[in-house]
């Protein structure tokens, strides 16, 4: 080979590796710019609920909800009187618009039956699983508003506690 030839093949070669090199800076400030667009999103949705985490851990393994059963009868069908914090947090929720309707899917696909799998998934999670945590959320709240107990369930269980705890230290981190 010519001393031509070996001079190209090595400006050519130099040059995809700096074009490889760009590329992948460009991808990381890409991914760089894509998480703290993430993390602003998710700051904004949640900075409102973490001042109910004092409250959650307070409340963790009490009861939540009496019933109200009528007065000096028993024609009437007994009704879940619930906290009005715990109502605020479960409206505020409803409302935020990231309550996921196909939280079932991330329950099969990480296959959560239970209190036990749920705190476990919620540990393991990184800021990029965040949307699991949310599920969870969305479990309880969507099924909340057609089966009362799921709510209470929420709380004496420390679902809500742990999930606002663990997105919260997400987001700390990532600051």
């Amino acid at each position: 080979m010519s001393n031509e030839a070996k001079a190209s093949t090595e400006a050519k070669a130099s040059t995809e590796a700096k074009a490889s090199t760009e590329a992948k800076a460009s991808v990381e400030e890409n991914d760089k710019a894509y998480r703290l667009k993430l993390i602003a999103d998710y700051r904004q949705w949640l900075d409102p609920y973490f001042r109910y985490i004092p409250w959650f851990l307070e409340r963790k393994g009490q009861r939540q909800a009496r019933t109200y059963d009528g007065e000096n009868t028993n024609e009437t069908i007994a009704v879940p009187i619930y906290d009005s914090t715990l109502l605020n947090f479960v409206r505020g929720m409803q409302d935020t618009g990231f309550m996921n309707r196909n939280y079932p899917y991330t329950y099969s696909k990480y296959e959560l039956h239970g209190y036990t799998d749920e705190l476990t998934q919620m540990e393991k999670c990184k800021l990029k699983d965040i949307a699991i945590i949310v599920d969870i959320i969305s479990k309880y709240v969507l099924e909340g508003m057609t089966k009362g107990k799921m709510w209470t369930d929420a709380v004496e269980e420390g679902i809500f506690y742990h999930a606002l705890i663990k997105m919260k230290e997400l987001l700390e981190i990532w600051e």
